[in-house]
């Protein structure tokens, strides 16, 4: 009988407990192929060695790692069984651990304590969670690889994360799972019929603790196509158009206002980079209210 089982969102490192099932602990072990036959003293095989090489990281001595399992080995089965609370047989039963190539982060529990051990008692997945994202092909030349983004979670938090990898545009039909964006937004899972193209984008959030335990979510992604370092901006609203074209700002003077000739740069969060004659660090703009 199942008796115990992890939480979804858990990360589960080699030596720890996937599940317990009549109160014994079947641990997660590293290796590419499961336990197939009870391992005991004489046995010898590539499935020798995996075990010793998973005793020996965590820990366990007083033995060779190599592929023969002889007394030595046993002993450190004993040892390792006895820290499990197990009986202390010296010997490695198929069902006795679960194998994976590393860590793993619980998806998805699909049976519950009280529950007979059949089938899968959970999924998982690497422990490195990615964001993909179906990219309306007209902001395409604002990605590339390293371009920094930011991803907004369902709860209103956000985590910083770079494009990691870029696919080959294609048609798509149906609800996207992000919304890619430039200088606006773009739209995510509109319903429509018509067919839409879309450029496929991984990005990667190194703060995997950021993400909390979402394993699968719709988010909201903002590119960050330019930015700018040490410039002047003042809010869109400040900008006076002039006749004849281009724009000026109302600067405030000691002996009242005077409207500013500017040149315009990047615009970004309501606010414009300007430069002008007259124009420098804490002048006082103007702005309609």
């Amino acid at each position: 009988m199942v008796t115990w089982v992890p939480e979804e969102g858990r990360r589960i490192e080699r030596g720890d407990t996937v599940y317990r099932v009549d109160q014994q602990r079947i641990p997660l072990l590293y290796g590419s192929f499961p336990l197939y036959r009870t391992l005991r003293s004489g046995s010898e095989g590539d499935d020798v060695e995996m075990l010793e090489k998973n005793l020996r990281a965590l820990g366990y001595k007083g033995f060779t790692v190599d592929d023969t399992y002889n007394s030595a080995t046993a002993e450190a089965v004993k040892e390792w069984q006895d820290d499990l609370n197990r009986e202390e047989t010296g010997t490695v039963a198929a069902g006795d651990a679960v194998v994976a190539d590393g860590a793993r982060r619980v998806a998805d529990v699909k049976t519950s304590p009280g529950a007979a051990l059949s089938g899968n008692v959970l999924s998982w997945t690497g422990t490195q969670r990615i964001v993909g994202v179906d990219l309306d092909v007209q902001f395409e030349d604002l990605v590339g690889k390293g371009t920094e983004v930011t991803v907004e979670l369902p709860d209103n938090t956000t985590v910083r994360a770079e494009v990691t990898d870029i696919g080959t545009p294609s048609t798509s039909q149906g609800d996207d799972s992000a919304d890619g964006s430039g200088s606006g937004s773009g739209d995510s899972g509109s319903g429509g019929s018509d067919d839409k193209a879309t450029l496929p984008v991984e990005l990667t959030v190194k703060d995997q603790k950021g993400l909390g335990r979402y394993q699968a979510a719709a988010v909201q992604v903002t590119l960050k196509a330019e930015s700018r370092k040490d410039v002047l901006v003042v809010p869109v609203s400040a900008l006076v158009a002039q006749r004849g074209g281009g724009y000026a700002v109302e600067v405030v003077t000691a002996d009242g206002t005077e409207y500013r000739p500017v040149e315009l740069g990047m615009f970004a969060d309501s606010r414009v980079e300007v430069s002008g004659k007259g124009i420098k660090e804490g002048t006082v703009v103007g702005v309609p209210k």
